[in-house]
């Protein structure tokens, strides 16, 4: 799980701070991964929200549709037959300067009987209301994981959802859905509905129930840049951006291929074979014929030469006003 900075928690620190049996006013949630943050929020409601007379003890806002004076007189009510009560703000970054400052006297001052939770995208740190936050909050920043922390998130929320893979099951949700751990979630609600209880769930249950579109659109633009074949990269790239592949998530993904096809070559050479070989790149024992066909086309200095336009393209594609399919483009055309 991704680590925090100095100062900000994580959802770890988050959780042992709950376990612990403490509590704060103000809890403070940034990052741009949603599953992080829905669970972050279902932590707290959990801990914090009153058992007794809870709808009268419980308010829920979007920063998009109230303004600050509403938040503060919630926050500011005094609890019904409880000893306190939660007030969550959804979409905190878009909240306006104005709504900062009619906030601030309770940002500084926590209303102590009321646990406000603030979750948000983003955030300005050189703010003045962040300032006061990092002083009276608990401030979680909650990023998106790496890509070598992706198996156990997948173990953590398969627990959540009630039910258990094993470890080529685990190892083909990553490679089948990537890194988003709000669309991993979705895929494991499906699996869970599809098995018994108590049943590990295989690699083989996963390719029956994960949504097929997924598998072909993934597999096949992988495949197309691992054979280094130029014309069906291109034509498959055209085909998923059009219907609605996100364009970070498609190099997250193709990035992750070129990363197995590295990593095979080079535990190899040192003398791994078979499934422990699979098993130390992180993929299912019968995909491992496939990969090492592949990998056999890609020397090492293509492989650093595409490593370079990957790290170029991600930055083009977060930062450059060029449409962004054309930065995919070009990288296919570069690296096949």
């Amino acid at each position: 799980m991704a680590a925090a900075s100095s100062k900000n928690w994580d959802l770890r620190r988050l959780q042992q701070h709950i376990a612990g049996g403490h509590q704060k006013n103000i809890y403070f949630l940034y990052g741009d991964e949603p599953y992080l943050i829905d669970e972050s929020l279902r932590l707290l409601k959990e801990a914090f929200l009153p058992k007794q007379a809870a709808d009268f003890n419980f308010d829920q806002f979007y920063a998009s549709e109230i303004q600050g004076a509403q938040i503060r007189d919630s926050v500011e009510v005094l609890p019904m037959m409880a000893e306190r009560r939660l007030v969550v703000v959804k979409q905190a970054h878009l909240l306006k300067e104005k709504d900062w400052l009619v906030l601030q006297p309770i940002i500084e001052n926590p209303i102590q009987e009321t646990v406000l939770i603030m979750a948000a995208e983003k955030v300005d740190k050189r703010k003045k209301y962040y300032k006061a936050l990092a002083k009276t909050a608990a401030v979680v920043e909650l990023k998106t994981p790496f890509d070598n922390q992706i198996p156990n998130w997948v173990q953590y929320i398969a627990g959540q959802v009630g039910c258990r893979l094993d470890d080529d099951a685990v190892a083909l949700i990553h490679q089948l859905v990537g890194s988003n751990l709000s669309e991993i979630k979705n895929e494991l609600e499906k699996l869970a509905q599809h098995s018994s209880e108590g049943q590990s769930i295989s690699a083989k249950q996963v390719f029956d129930v994960v949504s097929r579109s997924r598998i072909d659109s993934i597999f096949e633009l992988a495949d197309a840049i691992g054979e280094c074949d130029k014309a069906k990269a291109l034509s498959i790239l055209v085909n998923i951006l059009d219907h609605g592949q996100n364009e970070v998530a498609a190099l997250a993904m193709i990035a992750r291929h070129v990363r197995i096809l590295s990593q095979l070559k080079e535990w190899k050479r040192q003398g791994l074979t078979g499934p422990k070989l699979s098993q130390k790149v992180g993929i299912p024992q019968f995909f491992l014929h496939k990969y090492m066909s592949q990998a056999q086309k890609w020397d090492k200095n293509r492989l650093d030469r595409t490593t370079q336009a990957l790290y170029e393209t991600d930055r083009a594609l977060k930062s450059s006003p060029v449409s962004s399919h054309i930065w995919l483009e070009n990288f296919i055309i570069a690296s096949t």
